[in-house]
């Protein structure tokens, strides 16, 4: 939105809903506001411009299909087909944040610090700290843009990963419904993620079991999966109670449950797996 103003239109920078852990960190550690409105609220906006989110699954009531007029955006998806009226910029790269570096720069309008330091964040955040597969050239050339106009480097992303586990650790069920997603009635399922540093928050399994049993009788998901992503070792763990779950999961990574438990060989994102159970469930 502050692009917008710069370059003479009038746009407001929304969140709807509850923040992820990467977000409270800069909200707590580095007292940069951000403008949050509940899922409930209305206002008589024009238009809208989604960023980050290419599907009207999850969005507010307030947001209608056809009051999207852009998408900035970087998962595999068809978001022509739920917007009609949108110019859509959906690339497959790490992260949409670096496609916001890439206005900015193209537009030649400065960044503010604070931005600077979220869209940083952002990028390590959604390329898993560079280890993700969808992590491009594009991402760490943003990245790279972003410390030498702006003084940033690792020890901020290194604080924001301990913060954010520690945030975890704090309270696993609040992190997961803090990030839980609902695609739809196509897919009534739950799709949970976790991402953090260090291997001690999968020691009590048991717990997690119990988190994930809750918050699906909560949202009354006919199944569930939880991707646990440790960026220490660059690894997800998955966990579904659910046959027809790890029968999906599978065969999309590759994998093989115990006990509702499997380890992967590398980091996956729920962006990357989510396209591939709605195709294997929709065939």
């Amino acid at each position: 939105s502050y692009l917008l103003n710069q370059t003479g239109k009038k746009a407001e920078g929304i969140i709807f809903g509850s923040f992820q852990s990467e977000v409270q960190y800069f909200i707590e550690k580095h007292n940069i506001k951000i403008p949050i409105k509940p899922d409930g609220y209305d206002r008589n906006w024009e238009n809208f411009i989604l960023v980050d989110a290419s599907s009207i699954k999850g969005m507010p009531v307030l947001v209608k299909s056809e009051k999207v007029i852009e998408i900035i955006d970087h998962r595999k998806s068809e978001p022509e087909k739920e917007f009609p009226n949108a110019k859509v910029q959906n690339e497959l790269i790490g992260a949409a944040a670096t496609l916001i570096v890439e206005r900015f720069i193209e537009a030649k309008v400065r960044l503010l610090p604070d931005h600077a330091k979220l869209l940083y964040g952002a990028i390590y955040h959604n390329t898993l700290n560079f280890l993700a597969t969808n992590t491009s050239d594009r991402d760490k050339k943003a990245v790279k843009y972003l410390e030498e106009e702006f003084g940033l480097d690792r020890n901020l992303i290194n604080e924001m990963f301990e913060t954010m586990t520690k945030i975890i650790n704090k309270d696993i069920y609040k992190a997961l419904k803090d990030d839980a997603k609902e695609f739809g009635k196509d897919v009534p399922m739950g799709a949970l993620q976790l991402i953090f540093w260090g291997s001690e928050i999968l020691k009590n399994r048991k717990f997690i079991e119990n988190a994930v049993e809750k918050l699906s009788n909560d949202y009354k998901y006919n199944w569930s999966y939880l991707n646990l992503v440790d960026l220490e070792d660059g690894v997800s763990t998955i966990y579904s109670k659910s046959k027809l779950g790890q029968g999906l999961l599978s065969k999309i990574l590759d994998c093989k449950f115990e006990n509702g438990w499997a380890k992967l060989n590398k980091p996956w994102l729920r962006k990357q797996i989510m396209p591939e159970i709605i195709n294997l469930t929709k065939n």
